[in-house]
Order: structure tokens, then C-alpha cells, then sequence
């Protein structure tokens, strides 16, 4: 064990005092687990979801994500009657939380170990590191069970719940196979430009960005443009050139998740990307009345079918 330490701890030091390159073939496998040693070359043991501890720790960190929601919902905009506007705003804050926790770790720890995070996307791995990455599967699996419970089916529902089916085995598959710990925190890093992108959302559909807080929303929509193209299209831009140099170094499904997955997600970022454009006026002004989807979500004479049809209108338009 002490030895294993210390040949850990001997890597990150030859890292640290290594040249810096943009991309390069990772061979730092002295900063993994020696168990784990080839397991990149195999295929992944799905089968360690359901016998080891890591099912009780997903389901642990789900439920801590529901109790979290529980807190939201009986602290946060209690002025507002229940309704689709209250549910939705509820939702945006736990997912702000979660964008909050998971993007301003992952910041932080690409900020102290930049050198290693450029360097060991594949190799470098321990438990303590794995659990901002379990947490998140918690996290979707929270928000995919509350979509399918209270959401109606909507082409903005399918497209949330892919993200977060495809989120769930991309990251399961980093903790199962003990490898591609750091490109899972390189995706992660995508939270940081989320935690301007909900905040944005709320404050659109609280008005908050029409009444008392237009000054400040303007920032964050300023805000959430310049970390999405930093935090989303840099990130994506280095997760498929990493991959490519690696490209003869990793099983075949490691290929398909990271250019497979990586397109799906690319495309997702585009169309989201010209959806705020669009809404907040750099496209195109917006063709969208606040008036009609402020009526369309409080009118209280909505039969439940009417009221499904305002929801899922409100998540295509608004929902970015």
C-alpha cells in the first residue's frame, strides 16, 4: 500500500515537472489504480453497477438529491401559487444547486492541477475524486425520475432525458472502469457555463429580468454566452482532440463514447447555443411574446390537457 502511495505520489511530481502540452498521449497509468492497469485496452465491467458499492452509493446520492429538492420546495419562492411557473422554478434552483457544487469543484481542481488534467484524462483515478462524479449520477437520475413523473412528453422532455440517460452511462462508465476519471471532469466542466444558464432561466420566468433585476440580468446573459463558448465549446473542442491522439490506446466502446456520445452532445450544445442567441437578442430579436407564454402559464381556467400543452410549449421556448 505504501509503495503503491508513493509511486502515485512520484507520478503527479513527474507530471507537475514535465513540459506542458495541449494534447499527448497519455501514458501516466503510475497515477491510477494498480488494479486497473490495461483496463482501458478491455471492455467495461457494466456488471460492477449492481455488485459492488456503487448502486448503494447512486441510490444514496439520489435520494439526497430529492431531499434536496424537498428543501427548495418548502424555502424558495413561496409567494408563488402552485402551478406550472412554481414547479418549473423549483426545479431550475436544485439544478442550480447542482450546476453550483459540481461546476465550482471542478473549476477549482482544474485551476490546482491544470498540468495533470491536460496530461491524465485516462489514467489518473482515486475513490475521493470519483464522488463529485457519483454525485452527478445521482443527480440525473433525480432529475430524469422527476421528468418522467411530472413532465408530459415533449420533444424538450426527450431531448432532457436523453442528455441525461446518455450523461448517466458516460460517467458510470469512468467509475466502473476506474479510467477516464478527468475526462469525465473535463465534460463536468460544462456545469460552470450551466450555473449562468439556470440562473438566466429563473430570472425569465420569476420577470425578475423585467422588474427588479434587469441590470443584473443583462450581465449574466452576457455571462452565460461567454462561459458556454468557454465551458462548452473549448471543452468539447479538447475532449475530441484528446481522444483522437488516444485514439489507438483505448477499447472500441471507449472510441464510440467519446466521438459517438461526444457528436449527440455537440449537436445538443449547437442547438441550445442558437436557442439563446435567438432568445436573448444576438441572433435574432426574439419572436417569442413574454406576454402570450405568460398567459399561456397563468391562466387558471386551463382545462389539464391545455395546461400540458402551455408546459411543454413554456419548456421548448424557454427551457435553455
Amino acid at each position: 500500500m505504501a509503495e503503491a502511495l508513493s509511486r502515485w505520489q512520484e507520478g503527479l511530481n513527474r507530471i507537475e515537472a514535465a513540459p506542458f502540452h495541449f494534447f499527448t498521449l497519455d501514458n501516466n497509468s503510475d497515477v491510477g489504480v494498480p488494479s486497473a492497469v490495461g483496463a482501458e485496452l478491455e471492455m467495461p465491467d457494466y456488471w460492477g453497477f449492481v455488485n459492488s458499492i456503487f448502486l448503494p452509493t447512486v441510490v444514496f446520492y439520489t435520494l439526497l438529491w430529492f431531499a434536496v429538492y424537498a428543501c427548495v420546495q418548502y424555502n424558495c419562492w413561496l409567494s408563488w401559487q402552485e402551478g406550472i411557473k412554481r414547479k418549473r422554478l423549483l426545479n431550475l434552483t436544485t439544478s442550480l444547486i447542482h450546476s453550483t457544487i459540481s461546476g465550482l469543484y471542478l473549476f477549482a481542481f482544474f485551476c490546482y492541477n491544470t498540468k495533470l488534467m491536460f496530461a491524465a484524462p485516462l489514467h489518473y483515478y482515486t475513490y475521493l475524486d470519483s464522488q463529485i462524479i457519483t454525485l452527478s449520477i445521482g443527480y440525473f437520475f433525480y432529475d430524469g425520475i422527476d421528468l418522467v413523473m411530472n413532465d408530459k412528453l415533449s420533444i424538450s422532455t426527450g431531448v432532457l432525458l436523453f442528455h441525461h440517460v446518455a450523461s448517466i452511462y458516460v460517467l458510470s462508465t469512468a467509475v466502473l472502469s476506474k479510467k477516464f476519471l478527468l475526462y469525465a471532469y473535463w465534460a463536468m466542466l460544462m456545469e460552470v457555463s450551466s450555473i449562468f444558464l439556470h440562473t438566466r432561466s429563473i430570472l425569465h420566468i420569476s420577470k425578475l429580468s423585467t422588474t427588479s433585476m434587469i441590470g443584473f440580468s443583462k450581465v449574466v446573459s452576457y455571462l452565460n454566452l461567454i462561459t458556454f463558448i468557454v465551458f462548452r465549446g473549448f471543452v468539447q473542442f479538447f475532449l475530441f482532440g484528446w481522444a483522437w491522439v488516444n485514439y489507438d490506446h483505448i477499447h472500441f466502446i471507449f472510441k464510440c463514447i467519446a466521438f459517438g456520445g461526444g457528436f449527440c452532445f455537440a449537436v445538443i450544445n449547437v442547438s441550445l447555443l442558437l436557442r439563446i442567441l435567438h432568445s436573448d437578442g444576438f441572433l435574432l430579436s426574439s419572436v417569442v411574446s413574454q406576454d402570450r407564454l405568460d398567459a399561456l402559464l397563468e391562466d387558471n381556467e386551463y382545462s389539464n390537457s391545455s395546461e400540458s400543452v402551455a408546459k411543454s410549449e413554456k419548456k421548448e421556448l424557454l427551457d435553455v
